[in-house]
Formats: structure tokens, C-alpha cells, sequence
């Protein structure tokens, strides 16, 4: 034997666990591919060398080479088959002790490997494989192991062990033929064939091979609920299936009748190759857990199980169902969620008919939403007071609408007031029912009939101190905290910690931006430009547009529109609050002053087919907007208008708000 090789089969035989064993086993498989000549990640690799049987599927040698870079597996396997060997030699009493060893792929890794340690012993060992490949490259090893003439290897033979008939019986029946799950390859035919040419007294190896069958919660992947063993693969159930009787592949197991989402059924697989070598859940590819998603199974249901042998073999399940969102009617905007809010069962229906777009039955039902649907959406997600962008985010990531709503009480600081709930539902009912708010003649106007004129002409306005300097500054605290940044340190302006979309800040919830959103000053402005009151504030974001560096240059958003571009663009508002004082070069917000006015025939001149938003800005008439920390500016949505590059020393800092008619 090659001295390298040996004295790696020695100190993996001492490992104790992975941590050491694995530069041992690559140092290992290395070795032993430079000795047979296998290509063990070839360029392009495609698998062809595999081979579908009757009874699973043979893989390729390539595939059963790179088995041998698993960790865990060699060294808990080879282990295990070195102390049964030694064990057999020590009890055996007539004669040699004979070995099968059926699916050796091109090392014959759990075993061959090991054979220069038994020199001399009464060890006869058969060799059996699928793949004439494979035992080529393996008749290379048993030369270089000095091994090929010796009395120790009784036969090589190229076979299916599924069929194949031996000649005598055995004292150690070694075959890892398997995936996890006992998916896809023929390990059970195997033994339940190969079993009957057992001695009385010999062992197949691994010893057992056992499924079980778990439950997982839905909304919490650590919270497991275990059904029950499906299946042990050992001497007994392989003798009882090799002589046809297969009862100990099927069965059934009950679900708990608690009303639990459960989320998934997870079957896990646990190999003891010999006494305390034992592989465990995730220790080895062997070993990872196998998963069926979303199986809405119905609590108090019996769950019936079966092994399908064949081509394909594998655990099949069967169960009742829940019905799923495709299945059942979509419910009325007046059905209360459990938190007592109006359309929120709605709104959590009809993002789980998006997730399943691919079905008739849910292209059907979407294609019966009202043209208000959208309108009640954001009216729903504004009066909780949760942004549009993070709420999609949870409704998409929940698995339940109870985590959903476990998710909007979470804004609020773990309860829901029951006055947002109850604004929340009047103006939900208020946007179905088609009622219109006007604002009455005796309110008293806040904004100058100098004001009106510049807002009719030039589509914007500059609001002088919505907020108070310590509002605002308040409002900068929180964006500094969330993005850890500080004032005064400006190389901290370009390491943002919380989420950024260019220069706009994902951060919706925080009382700081609570003050505007319910300031009477700012609504009053906004009522008066709608002539009405019936207006929902939304629950925007904030931006965060730092000086240009040679490193950092200003991401956008620049000019664009947020209306669809068809005429007639209909009247609506957008607006910000500065938050920090900013000059024209500072990042300042820019717009097409007097646009909204012309807009519709403008539209009516462009060529179809053109996307309107790519404009050469530069010939354009934009105006950058100076304004001081806590004025609004507000403009009309049918105006360009963006971002700018901020060529100043310091931040420009911004809360976006609107409001819209209900």
C-alpha cells in the first residue's frame, strides 16, 4: 500500500468528528484519484454515466466518486466497517470470513481502502458493481494497493445487486446505495434481495436505516412536531420485504387535532452504521432533511404513508387538505380580520391568489377585483399606518394572515389602538360606499390667495415651518439611529447600516415622523388644495442624499413622473419636509414648474411606442428648490420632478408624505 495512503486511513480511523476527519478525507480522496485516474469534477458534467434500473437509480461513477468528499459519511462509514471486520475476524470459527460488498463505485471506498490493514487475516472479499466503469477504475486501486493478486479479494463482479445470485452466503453485507429518504436509489431492494445469502449470524451494514416523519409549524422553523418512526431499514425488514411481505412500508400515523398550521412535513433519516457510529440529521448529504411545503394538512387527519419501489422509489403521502386561497371565495372588503379590521381578510386573500398565478382558478378570481380594489389596498395599509413597501414585504413572507396581523400590531408597539381601527374601517367603507368628503366653504383656508395662484401657475408650493426645529430635528435623530451614522462624522455618511434604496431610506414607523403625518397644519393644507376632507396621509418613507464624493456619486432618482402617463393625467399631490436646511446644490428637490398645465397636450404630441420618462432633462426647464428645515413643498403629480446631486457639505434629509381622496 502507498505509504501516504495508509497512513491517511490510520488517522481517520482515530477521528472523532468531522472538524479533524476533513483534511484527512480530502487528502484522502485526492490520493485516491490520482491513483485510478478519476476526474472527480469534470468541466462539463452531465451524469450520463448513470444508469435507471428496474428498481432505482445506479449512479454514475463519477457521482459515486465525489461521495467520498462527504465528510461524515466516510469517516463514520469506514470506521464502522473496520470495527465490524475486526469483530468478525475475532468470533470467527470455520473459515474465512466472507464480505460482500455491492455498489463499490470506483474506490470501493468503505472497504478496499482499509484491506492493507487486514493483510494475512481469514478475510475473503467480493467486490460487485453495476458500472464496468467503475470497476476499471477500481482494478486500478487493488494494483497500486498491491492487491489485485491477493487471497484477500475472492471476486470482482460487474452486476445488478438487485438480481444478482451469489454463490455462497456471507458474514458482512456492505452496500450504501441511498439518498436521503431512501429517495431515488434501490438501497431497500438491495438488501431486501441481497439478505437471503446472510449467514445466520451475519450483519448487513449499515445496521439500520431510519425515517421519521415531523411536522413543521408554520411561522416558526425551530418548532417541530414529531409523528412517528415510518420506517427502519435492518435485517428483519429486509428478510420480511425479500420474502414479499412490504407491510412495513406503509402505514399511517394521526395528525394532532389542535388547530395548528402546520407548514410543512419534514422526513428526516438516521444511519447507524454499527453500534454508536451513527449519522444524524444534517451530518451528511445522507442525511438532510426532505421537505413537502405548504401542505395545508387538516388537523385531526390520518396521514397515510407507503414506499413506492420501482424506477423512482420514495415515500409517497397522502392526507386531507385544507383548501387553498384558489378554492375558496374571495372574501368581502366588510369581512373583519380577527383584529376586527374591515378588508384586511381581502387584501391577505388576494396576495395568496398572486402567489399562485399559474392556476385557471386564480387568474379567474383576480380577474373579477373591482377597479377600486387597489384604492381600499392603500387606504387599508395607510390608515394602519404601516408603508406600502414593508407591508407587501410581510404579507408576502407570512405564513398565516395571523403573523400578518401579528406583524401590524408589531408598528404599534405590539397592540393596535382600537381608534385606528375604527378610522381605518370608516374610511374603508366610506371609499366602497363611493362618498365624497367636499370640504365645507366655512373652514378656515390656511394658504393665501397669493399662494392658490402660485400653486394654480406653477404647480408647487414652499410651506414655510410645517414642523418645528425640534420636530425636525427629532425626525433627523431617527434617520441617523437607523442608518448608525453620525452628524458630525461625514466618513460614517457612506456606511449606511439600515436599508437604502438609492438615496431613499426604508423606515416608515417611528413616532418622530408621526408628528407631520398628523399635524392639523399640514392636513389643512392638504384639504384645501382637494376641496375636500376625506383624505387618507400615507405611511411614506425618508431620504437620505449625502454630498458627492469621488467615491459616492449621487444614485438617483432624478427626473421622472409618478402618475401613469395617459392623458387626462388626473389632479393629485406628492410632497416632502425638509429636514435639514437645503441650498440649490445641496441635493435639492427639482421640478418643471407650470408642467401640470400643459401636460395632457403634451401627451397628445409624443410618438407611440417611446418610454416618456427617458427625457434629455437638460433642455428641460427644471428648478432646484431651496427651502429651510421644516418646510413642505408639495407639488402637483403631473410635474417632473426628482432628486438632484447634492454638491454641499452636508446631507440633504427629507420625510416624503401625502395624502389622497378615500
Amino acid at each position: 500500500m502507498p505509504q501516504p495512503l495508509l497512513s491517511l486511513v490510520t488517522r481517520l480511523l482515530d477521528c472523532g468528528s468531522a472538524g479533524p476527519a476533513k483534511p484527512v478525507v480530502d487528502q484522502l480522496v485526492k490520493e485516491l484519484c490520482e491513483i485510478t485516474g478519476v476526474e472527480l469534477h469534470p468541466a462539463l458534467f452531465l451524469d450520463e454515466g448513470a444508469s435507471i434500473t428496474a428498481n432505482g437509480k445506479a449512479v454514475s461513477p463519477t457521482t459515486a466518486a465525489q461521495c467520498a468528499e462527504d465528510v461524515e459519511r466516510t469517516r463514520v462509514f469506514m470506521q464502522g466497517v473496520y470495527t465490524a471486520l475486526q469483530r468478525k475476524l475475532e468470533t470467527a470459527t470455520v473459515g474465512p470470513v466472507q464480505v460482500l460488498y455491492a455498489g463499490t463505485g470506483p474506490f470501493a471506498l468503505l472497504l478496499v481502502p482499509l484491506l492493507p490493514l487486514f493483510t494475512g487475516q481469514p478475510l475473503r472479499i467480493t467486490l460487485l458493481d453495476i458500472h464496468a466503469e467503475s470497476l476499471a477504475f477500481l482494478q486500478r486501486l487493488l494494483v497500486a494497493l498491491q492487491l489485485d493478486n491477493s487471497e484477500l479479494i475472492d471476486q470482482v463482479v460487474c452486476a445488478d445487486a438487485c438480481n444478482w445470485l451469489a454463490p455462497h452466503h456471507y458474514d458482512l453485507i456492505i452496500s450504501e446505495t441511498m439518498r436521503q429518504g431512501l429517495l431515488q436509489e434501490p438501497q431497500v431492494r438491495i438488501f431486501a434481495h441481497l439478505q437471503q445469502f446472510l449467514k445466520p449470524d451475519g450483519w448487513l451494514l449499515p445496521q439500520y436505516i431510519r425515517l421519521d416523519l415531523w411536522l413543521t409549524r408554520a411561522g416558526n422553523e425551530n418548532s417541530v412536531h414529531h409523528l412517528g418512526k415510518i420506517f427502519q431499514l435492518d435485517n428483519i425488514t429486509a428478510a420480511q420485504i425479500g420474502n414479499g411481505n412490504s407491510s412495513s412500508l406503509q402505514g399511517d400515523l394521526q395528525i394532532p387535532a389542535e388547530p395548528v398550521q402546520w407548514r410543512d412535513l419534514k422526513l428526516t433519516t438516521e444511519i447507524c452504521v454499527l453500534d454508536n457510529l451513527v449519522l444524524r440529521e444534517n451530518q451528511s448529504q445522507l442525511t438532510l432533511p426532505l421537505y413537502e411545503k405548504n401542505i395545508r394538512i387538516k388537523p385531526g387527519c390520518t396521514l397515510r404513508y407507503n414506499y413506492e419501489q420501482g424506477t423512482y422509489p420514495r415515500f409517497v403521502f397522502a392526507y386531507e387538505k385544507e383548501p387553498g386561497s384558489d378554492e375558496l371565495p374571495l372574501p368581502d372588503t366588510r369581512e373583519k380580520s380577527a383584529l376586527g379590521v374591515y378588508h384586511l381578510p381581502r387584501f391577505w386573500h388576494k396576495v395568496q391568489l398572486r402567489k399562485r398565478l399559474s392556476t385557471e382558478t386564480t387568474r379567474t378570481h383576480l380577474a373579477l377585483l373591482s377597479e377600486n380594489d387597489w384604492q381600499l389596498d392603500r387606504i387599508l395599509l395607510d390608515k394602519l399606518g404601516v408603508g406600502l413597501e414593508p407591508a407587501m414585504t410581510a404579507v408576502y413572507h407570512a405564513t398565516n394572515m395571523a403573523e400578518f396581523e401579528r406583524w401590524i400590531e408589531s408598528n404599534h408597539g405590539a397592540a393596535l389602538d382600537p381608534l385606528i381601527i375604527e378610522r381605518a374601517n370608516c374610511a374603508l367603507l366610506d371609499c366602497l360606499e363611493n362618498k365624497k368628503s367636499i370640504l365645507q366653504h366655512n373652514n378656515s383656508p390656511v394658504l393665501t390667495e397669493t399662494q392658490l395662484s402660485h400653486w394654480d401657475e406653477q404647480g408647487y408650493l414652499i410651506i414655510p415651518g410645517v414642523l418645528a426645529p425640534h420636530e425636525a430635528a427629532a425626525a433627523r435623530t431617527a434617520i441617523w439611529d437607523y442608518l448608525q451614522m453620525h452628524e458630525r462624522d461625514s466618513k460614517s455618511w457612506y456606511r449606511p447600516a439600515g436599508e437604502m434604496k438609492k438615496i431613499m431610506v426604508q423606515l416608515f414607523a417611528h413616532p418622530a415622523f408621526e408628528v407631520a403625518r398628523q399635524s392639523p397644519l399640514v392636513r389643512a393644507i392638504f384639504q384645501q388644495l382637494w376641496q375636500r376632507n376625506d383624505l387618507v396621509v400615507t405611511t411614506d418613507r425618508v431620504g437620505f442624499n449625502p454630498p458627492e464624493t469621488a467615491q459616492w456619486q449621487f444614485p438617483g432618482p432624478s427626473i421622472h413622473w409618478d402618475v401613469e402617463l395617459q392623458a387626462p393625467v388626473p389632479f393629485g399631490t406628492q410632497a416632502l419636509i425638509y429636514l435639514t436646511d437645503v441650498a440649490e446644490h445641496q441635493g435639492a428637490f427639482c421640478c418643471v414648474p407650470g408642467f401640470h398645465k400643459k401636460i395632457d397636450q403634451w401627451l397628445a404630441q409624443q410618438p407611440k411606442g417611446v418610454d416618456l420618462q427617458k427625457q434629455d432633462w437638460s433642455q428641460w426647464p427644471v428648478k432646484p428648490i431651496a427651502a429651510r428645515a421644516g418646510d413642505l413643498i408639495i407639488w402637483h403629480q403631473a410635474l417632473p420632478h426628482g432628486s438632484s446631486p447634492n454638491r454641499a457639505d452636508f446631507p440633504r434629509m427629507v420625510q416624503y408624505i401625502n395624502m389622497y381622496a378615500a
